[in-house]
């Protein structure tokens, strides 16, 4: 059985451009040319579209990233769908999906490094040329990043693969791929602007790399240096919470001026496709229902708090008056169209029955940035400071929720419970709260009655790769 990792790494470039006319007019699509495959200016662009493009796919952002992180924070249930062993933490190393996400992002890798090592010989406007490097070494830090996360030690590639055996190697520990990921994102910064105009809307900026580079740091404990990238981000300007919480994860406000990163499905890369709509909505007119928001995320929210309203479909809530048809009434969202009772709304308005062609994903927000800055001010005895960037996101014209008081946060402690609770609310179904609960140290207390071991700190590698691979040695506990 041939080893994945290895196909995706050798073929990856000989399917990258396949449907591309410039392609197939400069070289035959089955060999690689002698001279590198990134070989021109046009090439490179396309490289690096392509290196966004492989966020999109359907084992990425396009359906099942976001199960695996979004699943096992408790904040959704999947329901007529599979892998039905994500909602109590029973898969194991012998999963599929597992297997095709971790290729996917090392796939998303080799893309990256290609443009990384070749694109400095090629002829062209030197300015453009730094700038998609400084995309490339941004995306490539952004897999990255999703891969210590999810499996701690991994396998460090920076370089392109000639001998496909080149990659039966042993991991790195996870401190050599966060030294790895800081270092991209440190070279990146300088070369990325602040802003892109229309037709370049969605790449990398400066504030995204900014961003995470912050949050690297954020998760490695060095604090100084999170508040400090968080705090330039926050006061470039460039950024602000948008007044209408329901716009934030709109299909009509999409790159709006809260958002630092999302993937696009629309625009970088070509048209990707995405299941969130479908799946999110429920099984009526079109949805399938197959993600629907828990009893215990519901709970997470104050009763007063607008944005329990804004993320969540419960009984008798306004849901879909303009597609009501003869045959059913969707004036009013019913709980019996749900396993649970509840749907996730956020995201979902304007209700529109599309498979998802055309709907971004965020990943990188502001009020997310935000909340990381106060977590590592509170950290270096910030209070103050901290409790300021939490009331900025609660005083939302739209949410306006009660501002945290010096009584009720003076402490670190009570500021980091408040952190923890804010940010549960603030970004529910945004694919946070699993990571967040892991590095806290807070997910066994949190997730156990759901499954959750100490073995689930990270995910089981592929039983493939460990199969093919002698130097891969399995996670504790698998």
């Amino acid at each position: 059985m041939k080893n994945i990792l290895i196909f995706n790494i050798v073929i990856s470039f000989l399917l990258l451009f396949g449907c591309s006319d410039d392609y197939l007019e400069k070289s035959p699509p089955d060999k690689l040319l002698e001279e590198g495959f990134v070989n021109s200016s046009d090439r490179v662009s396309l490289a690096v579209n392509g290196t966004y493009q492989q966020l999109q796919v359907s084992d990425l952002y396009g359906d099942y990233l976001p199960k695996f992180i979004g699943v096992p924070s408790g904040e959704i249930l999947l329901s007529n769908t599979t892998p039905l062993a994500i909602n109590n933490f029973s898969f194991d190393a012998s999963d599929t999906y597992l297997l095709n996400i971790y290729a996917a992002f090392y796939q998303g890798i080799k893309r990256a490094n290609s443009v990384i090592t070749e694109a400095p010989l090629v002829d062209m406007d030197n300015a453009l040329k730094a700038r998609y490097i400084a995309e490339a070494k941004f995306l490539r830090a952004f897999y990255y990043w999703n891969l210590t996360n999810m499996w701690g030690d991994v396998i460090l590639l920076l370089e392109t693969v000639e001998n496909p055996d080149d990659v039966l190697v042993g991991k790195n520990t996870q401190a050599e791929i966060y030294e790895a990921i800081k270092i991209d994102l440190q070279d990146a910064i300088p070369a990325l602007p602040a802003s892109y105009e229309s037709s370049d809307l969605g790449r990398v900026t400066k504030g995204a790399a900014q961003s995470l580079l912050g949050k690297a740091h954020l998760y490695t404990e060095n604090y100084e240096e999170a508040e400090s990238l968080f705090a330039e981000v926050i006061q470039s300007g460039t950024y602000n919470l948008m007044d209408e919480f329901d716009q934030i994860w709109n299909r009509n406000f999409e790159n709006n001026s809260e958002s630092i990163f999302e993937v696009q499905f629309a625009d970088i890369g070509g048209a990707g496709t995405s299941t969130r709509n479908q799946s999110h909505l429920p099984g009526v007119n079109g949805g399938t229902g197959s993600h629907v928001a828990t009893q215990k995320i519901v709970d997470a929210f104050s009763e007063n708090d607008p944005r329990l309203g804004y993320s969540i479909f419960r009984d008798g809530d306004i849901f879909a008056p303009n597609l009501t048809t003869a045959s059913i009434d969707l004036d009013y969202y019913k709980s019996t169209w749900s396993a649970t009772g509840y749907n996730i709304r956020k995201g979902m308005v304007p209700i529109l029955y599309l498979q998802g062609a055309g709907t971004n994903y965020p990943v990188i927000r502001f009020a997310d940035v935000l909340l990381m800055y106060a977590e590592a001010a509170n950290e270096m005895g910030k209070i103050s400071e901290a409790r300021n960037a939490v009331n900025r996101v609660r005083q939302r014209p739209s949410v306006n929720m009660p501002v945290l008081t010096e009584a009720e946060t003076g402490t670190k402690e009570a500021m980091f419970a408040a952190i923890v609770d804010e940010r549960e609310v603030e970004l529910a179904f945004e694919n946070h709260r699993f990571s967040d609960l892991r590095r806290w140290g807070l997910a066994e207390e949190e997730l156990g009655p759901l499954g959750y071991l100490p073995k689930h700190r990270y995910f089981p590698f592929p039983q493939l790769e460990i199969d093919i691979n002698p130097q891969l040695v399995q996670n504790t506990g698998w």
